[in-house]
């Protein structure tokens, strides 16, 4: 089945490809020659030419981003900008420009002479001040329209220009694509030297603000220094310090030992205090919780270490030697509150660390009591000391803090200084490591328009969009389309197939009798044929011919198959009990007498005798051997015969029809009073074949009605219709009429659609 789709499909299928194919053949023979232009530039990484205050290594991930970095640079706007500006420069200027101003675009603003001289200018104006286009200004828009005029723009550019790292190495190709060889040259060569002027202006600029920077620090340190340096000087003028004796000197610096050794059981005693409420907060926590932390104090305990932290700063930055002690005491601080935050943190600690921490603590209060011993040995020590050299000494260590603050701040002033040298040795040489290596030079030879290749890629699109296309709307179709669909959905036996015809206007004779090469013609009237057989090989003689909904084509199915039987001479009567859309009456009988028409109460006594009358006055002798006039005035019992007079002659031998007037009522209340039954018995025995045809099944139950008059109900579907709800719900009824379903016809089927 899916090789017949195709085979019905195959002039889409063929079709797209070819016309894909031909559409890249005209594009590319649209597009002319194209020169291309390499050029490369080193970037020189391994050398580290960015001004830092600390050194570190460059690592491959650093190294990677610096080609991201720089190749993003190159195609950046400001970049491109500076070419746009080079090109134009020279086509303006150059006798022989690669390329004229195109002014077929419209455009708001007026490009003249005098523009064109005064735009020069301003490109070289704004490539000597590395300055991008403000499209906010008039003047800047003019600018850019005659960029854009010559295809200059930065945009433009961009689309030709592929800027891209050779693998694993240290260079930068740049290629560009134009239509002239000597353009792509210039371009690429434009590209490079924009580029490392560009950078070396940015990277100059940074620099020259970290050399400012740095500058700063040196004047800072160097002022500090003289403070200290002055200082110290008078100090020594104003208390007479020049000389001491070498035990005033061993005292001092005893002392100076006592001091550090001090200072150093002070901080052991610090850290061992700190140690001791470490451990006991740690325990505090644990005893209560054992590993659950408030959250709230964390909160609170963090918010007091960055306080803490600010503060510290701070105090850093002052250098203020009076806050050394505060310093030393937020430090502390910031140790306990660091402590309390990793103690609050702790969940998942055991008793038994716990019991460790009680043996820890007992520890270091062993280790805190024999310090602080010794702190207070060392302060009687000091004391004796001090009171020993309490004249002299103590100009002496005066001058020793002052001249411990010199050599701190000369050394402090020399680290900036050869901080500010190195980035003065650096920014001279910034920019240095980037340089074209390989110059683009003209291609005196086209790139390969790969067309080949381009048009097999398009015609295999063509054809795989072709495909899916013709599949997607195949399975996406609901319709019925065919016959064995048909039975598929609805699970009713299918007796024939009726294909549609185009054409509107055509003779049911000339279907027939048609020799010539129609299909349509041909298919048609074989597929009658078999109907005809169908109907003729029944058990039934009366046939109810319906659908579930409407414009399934019944009322020319009826004629066309009533014809098919009168060629073998049978004799048809068609009774229109369609009451709702009396088709089938307006097209056979075109005159209509609305007193020889099916109506409410079949008709009257009356006009029975008058039409009786009217016909004997009217008829011919050549016309009583019709079918119509000779029919018995009586029933097989006795009773008058009324529908003699509703039957009237069609343009088809042997074909008559019982019109009705049309109405809103159903066939049981038209019928009421009357024995249709035995109507369409009688008329049966007359008739070879008698056919009815039903309103729609969906809308109305009156085809319900008329299957007790029928012999054999024939439902009518339309290959272009889906089968829904309502469908499925007349199907069902149809299953239970035993024995009267003779099955289903399938019209309007598509001539295309029959190869199934």
């Amino acid at each position: 089945m899916s090789f017949k789709i195709f085979k019905r499909r195959l002039g889409i299928l063929l079709g797209i490809p070819i016309l894909t194919v031909a559409a890249s053949y005209f594009l590319i023979s649209e597009m002319g020659d194209r020169y291309k232009s390499t050029a490369q530039i080193a970037t020189g990484f391994t050398t580290d030419d960015d001004v830092k205050l600390n050194e570190t290594p460059a690592t491959p991930f650093d190294v990677s981003t610096n080609f991201t970095n720089i190749i993003k640079s190159m195609n950046s706007a400001p970049v491109l900008s500076l070419v746009s500006y080079r090109l134009i420069i020279h086509d303006l200027e150059d006798k022989k420009p690669f390329r004229v101003f195109d002014d077929s675009k419209e455009r708001d603003i007026i490009i003249d002479e005098k523009s064109m001289t005064k735009a020069l200018a301003l490109f070289k104006e704004k490539l000597r001040n590395i300055k991008t286009l403000n499209l906010f200004d008039t003047q800047d828009q003019m600018l850019f329209a005659i960029l854009k005029g010559y295809g200059y723009d930065h945009e433009t550019i961009s689309k030709d220009l592929r800027i891209q790292r050779l693998e694993n190495s240290d260079f930068i190709s740049v290629d560009y694509i134009s239509e002239n060889p000597f353009l792509s040259a210039l371009t690429v060569n434009v590209v490079c030297q924009e580029f490392i002027r560009y950078n070396k202006t940015l990277k100059t600029d940074r620099s020259s603000e970290s050399i400012e920077f740095l500058k700063t620090i040196v004047d800072e340190k160097k002022k500090v220094l003289d403070e200290k340096t002055e200082a110290l000087n008078s100090y020594k003028v104003d208390n007479n310090v020049f000389t001491h004796d070498a035990e005033t000197k061993n005292k001092i610096a005893l002392i100076t030992d006592y001091e550090l050794n001090r200072d150093r059981e002070a901080n052991t005693i610090n850290r061992l205090e700190f140690s001791i409420r470490k451990i006991e907060n740690t325990m505090e926590v644990k005893s209560k919780s054992l590993g659950k932390a408030n959250q709230q104090e964390t909160i609170l305990v963090n918010q007091r270490i960055i306080e803490i932290q600010r503060k510290i700063n701070e105090l850093m930055s002052s250098n203020n030697e009076a806050s050394k002690g505060r310093l030393s005491q937020l430090r502390d601080e910031l140790q306990l509150e660091t402590s309390r935050l990793d103690a609050l943190s702790a969940n998942e600690k055991a008793q038994e660390e716990f019991r460790q921490l009680e043996k820890e603590r007992d520890n270091l209060r062993m280790d805190l009591q024999i310090a602080k011993t010794n702190l207070s040995s060392i302060d009687q020590s000091l004391r004796r000391l001090r009171a020993d050299v309490a004249g002299s000494a103590s100009k002496q260590i005066s001058t020793t803090d002052l001249d411990r603050e010199v050599q701190l701040a000369t050394e402090a002033y020399m680290d900036a200084q050869d901080k500010y040298n190195a980035a003065k040795n650096k920014s001279l040489v910034i920019g240095s490591s980037i340089r074209q290596i390989l110059e683009g030079q003209p291609s005196y030879e086209p790139e390969s328009s790969q067309a080949s290749l381009i048009m097999g890629l398009s015609g295999a699109g063509g054809f795989l969009l072709a495909l899916v296309g013709v599949l997607a709307f195949e399975f996406m179709d609901s319709s019925i389309r065919v016959a064995p669909r048909l039975e598929k959905l609805t699970g009713l036996p299918a007796i024939g197939s009726v294909n549609l015809l185009k054409e509107k206007d055509f003779n049911l004779r000339e279907v027939f009798n048609d020799r010539s090469s129609n299909k349509e013609y041909e298919m048609f009237s074989h597929f009658l044929r078999k109907l005809r057989y169908e109907v003729q090989s029944s058990n039934g003689k009366v046939f109810l011919i319906t659908s579930t909904k409407v414009k399934t084509g019944k009322s020319f199915l009826i004629v066309s198959l009533s014809y098919a039987l009168s060629l073998v001479h049978s004799k048809v009567l068609i009774i229109d009990t369609n009451f709702r859309h009396n088709s089938l009456t307006k097209a056979l009988l075109p005159r209509m007498d609305s007193r020889k028409l099916l109506k409410k109460g079949i008709i009257d006594e009356e006009d029975d005798d008058d039409l009786m009358l009217e016909e004997r006055n009217n008829t011919h002798e050549d016309e009583l051997d019709e079918p119509a006039n000779n029919l018995p005035t009586r029933t097989s019992t006795g009773q008058r015969d009324l529908a003699r007079n509703l039957i009237n002659r069609t343009k088809f031998p042997g074909v008559d029809i019982i019109g009705n007037v049309g109405a809103n009522d159903s066939p049981s209340e038209i019928m009421a009073g009357r024995d249709f039954h035995e109507m369409i018995r009688s008329l049966s025995e007359r008739y070879d074949c008698v056919l009815m045809e039903g309103p729609a099944l969906n809308n109305y139950s009156d085809s319900k009605e008329l299957i007790d008059y029928a012999d054999k109900v024939i439902p009518v579907f339309a290959a272009d219709t889906s089968v829904n709800h309502h469908d499925r719900e007349s199907v069902k009824y149809f299953k239970s009429i035993n024995g009267k379903l003779m099955g289903t016809i399938l019209n309007k089927v598509k001539f295309k659609h029959l190869s199934y």
